[in-house]
C-alpha cells in the first residue's frame, strides 16, 4: 500500500468529534418541544418558560409507573407518571429567554434576561450518580427569585385527552405531602397499589452560585425510599460532588469516542448529534428500557411502551452507533420478562409461545388473544397484534450478531422459537398446498386492517423462520422444528399485493391513508423484497410511491421509513428529500416530536436513515456509502459497527469515496460493495480476500485483523 492512501486511512480512523458542541434555541418557548433538556437514562430535566415572568425546570424519572393490579385499562392503571417542575419566579417579566445544550458536556443553559440583569440556569443530570445538579449563576444579576416545587397529579397522563376511553373505575391516588427533613425539602406521593415516589432537593446559596441538589426516590413498597432519597442527598457533599462531575464528564466523553460521523450539511450534522445525546440521555445500560417518554414527561396519550413500532424505531440507530450499552436495556427488558411473555398467549399455547401486544408497562404485560375458533370482534386492536415480538426480537437478533456472543445467542434462540411458535400454532393450509395464518390479525394502524394475512403479519413470520434457520444453521441444524421452518417457509403464502404494490392483507388493498408502512415491512426493515432483485423493483416502487401519495394521515415516520426505503434503492436525493420533509414539517426546535403528545421514536428513527445513506447491511452484503445525496460531497464515519461486529470507518471527498477499514472484532467473512473500482486492498493481522465479477470484495478475516481499501 503506498503511504498516501495509508495516511489517508489514519485521517479518516482518527478525525476528531466534529459538531459535539452547543445546540442552541434561540428563543425558550412555552411546552417542552422549546425547551433544553438533560439526562442520564433514570433522571432528567427539561427546562422552558412557564409564565411570563417564571422559567420551570421539569424532572422525570423514567421507571416510575403505576402498578395496580392488571386490568383492561393497563394505560391508565400502569401507566407512567409525571412527578411536577421546579418554578423560577422573577420579580420582573422575562425580557429574553435563550437555551443552550453542550452536547460535549452533558449539561443545559438557559439566559435569563430582565431589567435585572443575566441570570444563568444551568442544569447536569450526574452520569453515575441519581443526582440533579440545578445552579442558578447570579453574577450578572442583581435582582431575585424564588423556587418553588410544584407536583404533578398523580394520575395516569392519558386523563387529560378527550378522545381517550376512560376507565370507569380509576380512584385516585392518595393527595401528596409536602415535607422537610434536615434542610432537605421533598414531596412526598404514595400510590394505592403500594409504596410511591418522593422528590427531594436541599439548596446552598452564595453571592455569585446557588446551587440546589434534587434526587427521586421510589419503591412499589413500603415507605423507606422517602429516608434513602433524603439520606442520599444529605450525604452528597462538596467532594462527592466534584467527583460525581468528573466521572460526568469522562462518561460522555467515552460514549461519544464510540463512533463519529461527520456530515457536510450543518442542520443535519447538528441534528444527528442531537440523537446521539438523546440516546444516552434516555437510557444507559444499567437503567430501564425507553419507552416513548425519555425522562421528559408532560401531557401525553402515550404514558407506556408502544411496541408494534414505536420502540423497534426508538432503538434503530444503535448498533450503527456502536452503542451497544444503550441496546442493552431492551435486552435486558426482554429477558427479564419472558414468564410475562408466555403469560400473555391464550392459556391453550403458553406450554411453548411468547407474545405481545400492542402497549405495556415496563413488566411488557400485553395480552394477545389470537386464537383458533376464537371470535374477537369484542377485543382490542392491540390484542390482535400477531407479529410485535418477533419484531422486537429483530433489534434483539441485530444485538446478538454485533456482539456475536455465546451467551447472547443461548438466550435469543429460545426466545425467537416460542415467539415463532405461536403463529405456527395459528397456520393453516389453503388448498393450492400454501400454509397461511388461519386466523384474522390486526394489521397495526390501519383503518378496518382486521384481516387474513396481514403482510405485517407474513414479513414478521418470514423473518422469524429465516432467522431460526440461520441461528441454527450455526449449531449444525440440530432443532428438532428445523424441518417444520423449512417447510412453512417453502410454502408459505406469498405476500398479497395488486397492481398499485403490496396490499395491507389478503383481500385488503392499501385504499387510504397510512401513516405506518406495517404492508411494507417485506421492503424495510427486513429486505426480504429488496433492490438487487432485478424482479421485484417495480413492485417496491409502486409500492412506495402509492403509500406516499395519500398524505393525510402521513407523519414523521412515514418519513422516515420512506427515506431508508430510498437508500435501499440507492437513491439518496429521494431519501434525503424525504428526510427533508420531516425536519421541516414535523421536528421541534430541540429536535423532540409530537403526535397529540411527545414521542421519542421519529427523530431516532431519522437518525437510523441517515446511517444508512452511508452505510447499510443486507442480503449478506456489507455496503459502504450506498445512497449517498449528490450534493453530500465530503463525508466520513468512524467505528460504526455491522453485522458479525465488524468495525466500519470511511472516507468520502468530493462526491468520491477515497478510503474504506474494516476492523474484525471476532473473525470471519463479509461481503463487501463500495464505488471504489480498482481498490488497493492491504490486510494487517492475518486474512485474505478476492472480488467477484460484480466488484463485490470478499474478506476472510482473522479475529482482530483490519483490512484497509483504498484507491489507486
Amino acid at each position: 500500500m503506498n503511504s498516501k492512501i495509508l495516511l489517508l486511512l489514519i485521517c479518516a480512523m482518527f478525525s476528531p468529534m466534529w459538531g459535539l458542541g452547543q445546540f442552541t434555541i434561540p428563543s425558550l418557548g412555552n411546552t417542552i418541544y422549546e425547551g433544553v433538556f438533560t439526562g442520564n437514562g433514570l433522571l432528567g430535566t427539561m427546562t422552558y418558560r412557564s409564565e411570563k415572568s417564571a422559567i420551570r425546570v421539569d424532572i422525570g424519572r423514567t421507571d416510575i409507573y403505576d402498578h395496580r393490579p392488571h386490568s383492561a385499562d393497563k394505560l391508565f392503571d400502569q401507566a407512567r407518571m409525571s412527578l411536577g417542575h421546579f418554578e423560577l419566579s422573577f420579580d420582573e417579566p422575562i425580557l429574553k429567554a435563550e437555551g443552550n445544550m453542550f452536547l460535549k458536556e452533558a449539561y443545559a443553559e438557559a439566559k435569563i434576561t430582565t431589567v435585572q440583569g443575566l441570570a444563568r440556569i444551568r442544569t447536569t443530570t450526574l452520569s453515575n450518580d441519581n443526582i440533579i445538579l440545578l445552579e442558578v449563576l447570579k453574577k450578572d444579576f442583581k435582582g431575585n427569585y424564588q423556587l418553588t416545587w410544584k407536583p404533578d397529579e398523580a394520575i395516569s397522563p392519558r386523563m387529560g385527552f378527550s378522545y381517550t376511553q376512560k376507565p370507569t373505575n380509576y380512584p385516585a391516588n392518595p393527595t401528596g405531602n409536602f415535607g422537610e427533613y434536615a434542610e432537605v425539602k421533598y414531596f412526598d406521593q404514595t400510590l394505592l397499589a403500594g409504596g410511591g415516589y418522593v422528590t427531594a432537593y436541599f439548596g446552598k446559596t452564595t453571592p455569585e452560585v446557588d446551587t440546589y441538589l434534587v434526587t427521586v426516590g421510589y419503591s412499589q413498597q413500603g415507605t423507606s425510599y422517602i429516608q434513602k432519597a433524603i439520606n442520599y442527598l444529605k450525604t452528597f457533599n462538596r467532594q462527592k460532588l466534584t467527583r460525581g462531575l468528573a466521572a460526568h464528564r469522562k462518561w460522555w466523553t467515552a460514549y461519544y469516542s464510540a463512533s463519529t460521523l461527520t456530515l457536510p450539511d450543518t442542520n443535519y450534522q447538528r441534528f444527528y448529534d442531537m440523537q446521539l445525546y438523546k440516546l444516552a440521555c434516555a437510557t444507559r445500560s444499567d437503567k430501564p428500557a425507553m419507552d416513548l417518554q425519555g425522562p421528559w414527561t408532560s401531557p401525553t396519550p402515550w404514558p407506556a411502551y408502544w411496541l408494534n413500532l414505536n420502540m423497534q424505531l426508538a432503538y434503530s440507530p444503535v448498533f450503527k452507533a456502536n452503542q451497544l450499552g444503550i441496546a442493552s436495556s431492551l435486552i435486558q427488558m426482554i429477558d427479564r420478562n419472558k414468564d410475562q411473555l408466555k403469560q400473555n398467549v391464550p392459556a391453550a399455547y403458553r406450554y411453548n409461545s411468547l407474545a405481545v401486544g400492542r402497549s405495556s408497562g415496563p413488566d411488557l404485560w400485553s395480552p394477545v388473544l389470537l386464537a383458533k375458533n376464537t371470535p374477537l370482534e369484542s377485543a382490542s386492536d392491540g390484542e390482535k397484534e400477531l407479529g410485535n415480538l418477533v419484531w422486537l426480537l429483530y433489534s434483539y437478533h441485530q444485538y446478538y450478531r454485533a456482539t456475536m456472543s455465546q451467551e447472547v445467542y443461548n438466550r435469543l434462540f429460545p426466545l425467537l422459537k416460542e415467539a415463532i411458535n405461536y403463529p405456527l400454532h395459528l397456520l393453516e393450509k389453503d388448498q393450492a398446498g400454501k400454509y397461511h395464518i388461519g386466523v384474522k390479525t390486526y394489521s397495526p394502524e390501519y383503518p378496518k386492517g382486521y384481516a387474513y394475512d396481514t403482510n405485517y403479519d407474513l414479513s414478521i413470520l418470514k423473518w422469524g423462520l429465516k432467522t431460526l434457520l440461520e441461528l441454527d444453521e450455526e449449531h449444525g441444524a440440530k432443532d428438532a422444528l428445523n424441518p417444520v421452518w423449512k417447510d412453512v417457509l417453502t410454502n408459505l403464502r406469498e405476500y398479497p399485493q395488486d397492481e398499485d404494490g403490496f396490499m395491507i392483507a389478503s383481500d385488503l388493498p392499501y385504499g387510504e391513508s397510512h401513516r405506518h408502512y406495517s404492508h411494507l415491512m417485506m421492503i424495510y426493515p427486513f429486505y426480504d423484497v429488496n433492490w438487487d432483485q432485478i424482479e421485484n423493483r417495480s413492485v417496491i416502487e409502486r409500492s412506495i410511491a402509492h403509500w406516499q401519495s395519500k398524505k393525510q394521515w402521513l407523519q414523521g415516520y412515514s418519513f422516515t421509513g420512506a427515506a431508508s426505503m430510498y437508500a435501499m434503492m440507492g437513491r439518496g436525493d429521494s431519501a434525503l428529500a424525504s428526510l427533508d420533509m420531516l425536519l421541516q414539517k414535523y421536528i421541534k426546535a430541540n429536535t423532540l416530536y409530537a403526535e397529540s403528545g411527545p414521542v421519542i421514536e421519529t427523530p431516532l428513527a431519522a437518525m437510523a436513515s441517515i446511517q444508512e445513506l452511508c452505510m447499510q447491511y443486507w442480503n449478506g452484503v456489507l455496503r459502504v456509502f450506498p445512497a449517498v445525496p449528490h450534493k453530500w460531497k465530503d463525508i466520513s464515519f468512524t467505528n460504526f459497527l455491522a453485522d458479525g461486529g465488524n468495525l466500519i470507518s470511511a472516507e468520502r471527498t468530493q462526491g468520491i469515496t477515497t478510503t474504506i477499514q474494516i476492523k474484525s472484532q471476532y473473525g470471519g467473512k463479509l461481503r463487501l460493495k463500495c464505488d471504489i473500482t480498482t481498490p488497493d486492498i492491504n490486510i494487517q493481522g492475518g486474512g485474505k480476500f478476492d472480488r467477484e465479477q460484480d466488484g463485490t470484495i470478499i474478506l476472510e478475516l482473522n479475529k482482530g485483523a483490519t483490512a484497509l481499501i483504498g484507491s489507486n
